[in-house]
């Protein structure tokens, strides 16, 4: 079979990492080759902070959700409100699903980061860029990219099935095949299921549904051809499937007497909780989430040597939530939203050079339609006189992102080599929405806060670059100095009648080292970097929708650590610390909880989701058993400083200090073919949450819990060649 020519020409690994059949603990830590800089390169060879996670190191250490991935990577924040699955790096994240971090499967960019649910199944490999990724990534990358790389046919048949039980009566199965159809075609397939059961979320109000409970679906095929000697495909199909509660929207801290000052309820009666995991929500919740994305790649070398790449893809995305949302007995108001985006991109680049220069160009044309139903309903007369609904119906919002791009390291010396890339972004917005009032019997809106339909079209456009110097010191070690831009999209608020909000733009300085120590059996990357920021975008609620603001100029200055290191013949060590500074520079703003007192300073306050401290550290230990199977006993934890969540720099705006313990021990059998995980995740049952929002109309700050202790076993049979 020809398909191992397509993994070359993809700049994909077949078969790397630290590999888990059989434990076999080489000497050395093997390399991991990433494609994040549109390249072929080592992780230790890449000038930039990047972390790689294999598939196999995903698998035993059970990461199959973003919120997992937020405990092996440094410096990276995972947070969920409402169901907006948003990524931070650095202090850099989204709001109103408008990315900071870029996410892509397969090269495939992801206009709203929630919808990144699919992606995280039966993967090659996971890469996290770290920093402004402005000229190869372009819009909506100022923090960083996250790029998911599934997992390829194999030249032999392979398949796998996977069983498992947990805490919350969670049972889950999975399944993959994989395997020639021809000499030069081959096909994968991986299906999964996960029904929750039990919701860890508890509703104290009789009779109506707990939280984080349901079901999830995902199902994936890719399909590789190699057409030519010079041109290979490669075909991917996939669909995912969430249903059931999935939006817990609980009290973190109360303010019941502001809120009821606000809404003329009587205080007496009224029931709130801060207790983690339980809410009082008046009122069943529910979710409907898909999603379906088709792509396809094409990789045509030239007589030349030279490389073009085709990336195409066609996504779709339905967001639909409902439940009640002032986290109390009273049921003030009932919140209903459904998002509809279809997205279409196409990448196309070129790339080649010798030895002395590399060099990578390329287009990129984004076409993204999304509309969006947003409806409260109001079953007392709390803020009107009678029961009635506000609806903000956003029957419009199309993007057309188009841009061009080029970079290239050329070789000074043996030792030395610059970089230097640029891409230049245009946009064009056309954006309809409505805000209306209605009263209960009567079918006009009484009040239409923007006078019928508010339409705008805008444009905007940026240009970014980046500029890098490396210097290797020695065979195994390098270091190197960058400047990079990044740029990040404005937008309109739809829950308003203002016009847009500005783009956001990053420029930042970095200098980091890599060094291979040891023989190979420690790997040890530094980076310390400043950003400077203007226009930094900040969401905030007024009342009971939320809104993007421009909060001027924030800088952030940081430092990471990353070393992973083999002990001996049988202990792996890994860990990664961040430390971050972090500042609003002049940013007058009104909260929320505060309005009486008009504009407040929020100069020198920390950043949202950008702890101090964040430290991950890993321990595994490998045993041979006399029976001939395999003991990996692994154990993670992660601590992160306190988290603020809001700009005003409160204390009850903040998560408090806290660590996340994982364990997972590992069995296989003596042939490779059977495997078992036990595993307990938040091993000490720690409280903490992930997101955190509030208004002036609620009974306090409103938060998303992180899991408790889940504790469980998975059994994996393989079949096949490994």
């Amino acid at each position: 079979m020809k398909l191992n020519r397509f993994c070359a020409s993809s700049a994909l690994v077949c078969a790397t990492g630290m590999a888990f059949s059989g434990i076999s603990v080489s000497a050395e830590i093997e390399e991991i080759v990433v494609t994040g800089l549109k390249k072929t390169s080592s992780v230790m060879e890449t000038p930039s902070a990047i972390t790689a996670l294999t598939g196999d190191d995903l698998i035993s250490r059970g990461i199959t959700e973003l919120s997992q991935l937020q405990f092996a990577v440094p410096s990276f924040h995972y947070g969920e409100m409402l169901g907006n699955k948003t990524i931070a790096i650095r202090g850099i994240g989204e709001f109103n699903n408008q990315p900071g971090v870029l996410v892509s499967i397969d090269g495939v960019v992801q206009s709203i980061g929630s919808s990144s649910q699919l992606s995280q199944m039966d993967l090659e490999r996971v890469e996290v860029l770290r920093g402004p990724q402005g000229t190869l990534y372009g819009r909506n990358s100022n923090g960083g990219a996250v790029n998911f790389i599934t997992a390829k046919p194999t030249d032999e048949v392979y398949s796998r099935i996977k069983v498992g039980v947990a805490e919350y009566e969670h049972m889950s199965v999975e399944g993959v095949y994989s395997g020639p159809i021809s000499d030069t075609v081959g096909i994968r397939i991986a299906a999964s299921h996960l029904d929750m059961g039990e919701g860890w979320v508890e509703n104290l109000m009789p009779g109506f549904t707990d939280h984080m409970m349901g079901e999830k679906t995902n199902f994936r095929m890719n399909l590789v051809a190699q057409l030519s000697d010079n041109l290979d495909a490669s075909l991917s199909v996939g669909h995912s499937a969430t249903s059931g509660p999935m939006d817990p929207h609980g009290i973190y801290k109360e303010h019941m007497e502001y809120a009821n000052s606000r809404t003329n309820l009587p205080i007496d009666g009224t029931l709130v909780t801060e207790e983690p995991w339980k809410v009082y929500n008046n009122g069943d919740s529910d979710s409907d989430r898909t999603y379906d994305i088709q792509s396809l790649t094409l990789n045509w070398e030239l007589d030349n040597g030279m490389m073009v790449k085709s990336i195409t893809g066609s996504q779709d995305w339905d967001d639909m939530f409902e439940g009640p949302a002032d986290g109390s007995s009273v049921g003030l108001f009932q919140r209903y939203m459904r998002t509809w985006t279809e997205t279409f991109t196409q990448e196309i680049n070129i790339s080649g050079g010798d030895d002395k220069l590399s060099w990578i160009a390329g287009m990129f044309y984004m076409d993204d339609q999304r509309s969006r139903d947003f409806i409260i309903n109001l079953p007392i007369p709390a803020f009107f006189p009678m029961p009635g609904r506000f609806e903000i119906l956003q029957q419009q919002n199309d993007t057309e992102s188009t841009s061009a791009f080029f970079d290239m390291t050329y070789s000074v010396s043996e030792d030395v080599r610059l970089g230097l890339g640029f891409r230049k972004t245009d946009e064009d917005m056309h954006e309809r929405h409505s805000r209306q009032i209605f009263f209960d019997g009567i079918p006009d809106p009484v009040i239409d806060i923007c006078g019928g339909i508010q339409e705008t079209i805008w444009s905007e456009s940026a240009n970014t670059g980046r500029a890098s110097v490396e210097y290797d010191t020695s065979d195994g070690a390098m270091v190197y100095a960058s400047y990079s831009e990044g740029f990040k999209v404005g937008g309109i608020n739809e829950s308003e009648c203002s016009p847009p909000w500005d783009p956001e733009t990053v420029a930042s300085y970095e200098v980091g080292y890599k060094s291979t120590l040891n023989d190979g059996a420690t790997t040890l990357s530094a980076a310390a970097f400043h950003y400077d920021y203007s226009d930094f975008q900040v969401a905030q609620v007024i009342g009971i929708v939320g809104v993007i603001t421009n909060a001027g100029d924030a800088t952030i200055d940081g430092f990471e650590l990353e070393v992973n290191s083999i002990v001996g013949e049988d202990w792996t060590v890994s860990a990664g610390l961040t430390l971050l500074d972090s500042a609003y520079g002049d940013f007058l703003n009104t909260d929320a909880l505060q309005g009486d007192a008009g504009a407040l300073q929020n100069k020198g306050n920390p950043l949202n989701k950008a702890p101090k401290t964040s430290l991950n550290l890993g321990i595994e230990k490998d045993m041979l058993l006399d029976s001939g199977s395999s003991l990996r006993v692994g154990l993670n934890a992660a601590y992160r400083s306190r988290t603020y969540f809001r700009e005003f720099g409160q204390i009850d705006d903040s998560q408090p200090a806290y660590t996340v313990i994982n364990l997972n021990a590992n069995l296989e059998s003596a042939d490779g073919m059977l495997v078992t995980r036990l595993f307990a995740n938040n091993l000490t049952d720690e409280s903490y949450i992930t997101g955190l929002s509030t208004g002036d109309s609620q009974y306090g700050r409103h938060a998303a819990w992180g899991m408790p202790r889940q504790i469980g076993i998975e059994v994996t049979r393989h079949f096949g060649k490994r």
